[in-house]
């Protein structure tokens, strides 16, 4: 890395700190609601296994977004830096109204204009890969936690038992939620911090190896520092118990490890809320699911974010080319 890019990459730590911002919220959002954890101490926590997802598995995704998308050819130093300010631009404003958004959709939209712009848009990964994943994989969180809590509620016959099973093992359940919410940052290392990595690999900046040495320690210093949205979800959607935390958090990882596999920059934020919804319709009902002003601010900056993301590129693109 030259002294040449030292502004892109101080807008990469930028971004990163943004993204750890965004991602302690469905990282730790319900294990902070349920009170398990502090959120200073969820900061670190989540810091540490982001760094590890990232070293063990984050090389997939991060190929799709430096390739996959555009080719590695249009990922010069200006327009590299433009779709990074771009997403960079967007997640800011979804953390400053407290809200969590999508890192994946901000980035993608980004790239996607710089394909478009430039003739080069692999359109088969976006049509034929990533946009039925977006679609499949959150509704498979929604169902997958809809049908597990349907276990437990209503308090009746063997739902009872259990529960009153589960409740009798506080101490025992608080440890599992965390180790789910330690699994939640694990797969955010394997997929969100390609986010970043991904386009400065491209643009040569800096291999994927060293890329995470040096952005994905910056999740959790973001977290630590602007954890603003992190009980969004957890608080304004349903009030989650310790076992649905659990029940949401291995759900979500899950799928998302799913998608890195696959290099599909996945939802982590959109997968969280389908899985909280799962639990919010079976314990209260479909009244509340979108009840909250809380929610419907959520839905409505998951739609303006990514169009800003792409807004802003386009406008860059313009004036640097």
């Amino acid at each position: 890395m030259s002294t040449a890019d030292l502004p892109l990459a101080l807008l990469a730590g930028w971004f990163a700190l943004n993204m750890g911002s965004s991602g302690l919220a469905p990282a730790f959002g319900a294990t902070i609601g349920a009170r398990v954890i502090g959120p200073r101490l969820a900061a670190l926590v989540f810091g540490a296994f982001v760094i590890l997802g990232s070293l063990l598995l984050g090389s997939h995704v991060a190929k799709t977004l430096g390739a996959g998308l555009a080719p590695a050819s249009m990922f010069d130093r200006s327009s590299t830096l433009v779709v990074l300010a771009s997403a960079n631009a967007a997640l800011l404003i979804a953390n400053l109204l407290k809200m969590p958004q999508s890192t994946s959709w901000v980035t993608v939209a980004a790239i996607v204009t710089l394909g478009l712009h430039g003739g080069g848009l692999q359109s088969h990964n976006l049509t034929h890969r990533m946009l039925p994943a977006w679609v499949l994989l959150p509704l498979a969180a929604f169902l997958v936690s809809a049908v597990a809590m349907r276990q437990l509620y209503p308090l009746d016959g063997r739902g009872l038992a259990l529960h009153s099973w589960l409740r009798q093992r506080k101490k025992l359940m608080s440890g599992l939620a965390l180790a789910s919410s330690c699994y939640v940052a694990f797969a955010i290392g394997a997929n969100n911090v390609a986010n970043v990595t991904g386009p400065l690999a491209a643009a040569g900046v800096c291999s994927l190896l060293v890329g995470s040495l040096v952005f994905a320690p910056l999740f959790g210093i973001g977290a630590r520092l602007m954890s603003g949205p992190a009980t969004t979800i957890a608080r304004d959607l349903v009030p989650l118990g310790v076992v649905a935390a659990t029940l949401c958090n291995i759900v979500v990882a899950s799928l998302l490890l799913v998608a890195s596999h696959f290099g599909l920059p996945q939802s982590l934020v959109h997968l969280n809320a389908a899985a909280v919804l799962g639990v919010a319709i079976v314990k209260e009902g479909r009244a509340l699911m979108f009840q909250g002003r809380g929610t419907r601010r959520m839905l409505l900056l998951w739609v303006a974010t990514p169009a800003l993301a792409a807004a802003l590129t386009l406008l860059g693109l313009t004036v640097i080319k």
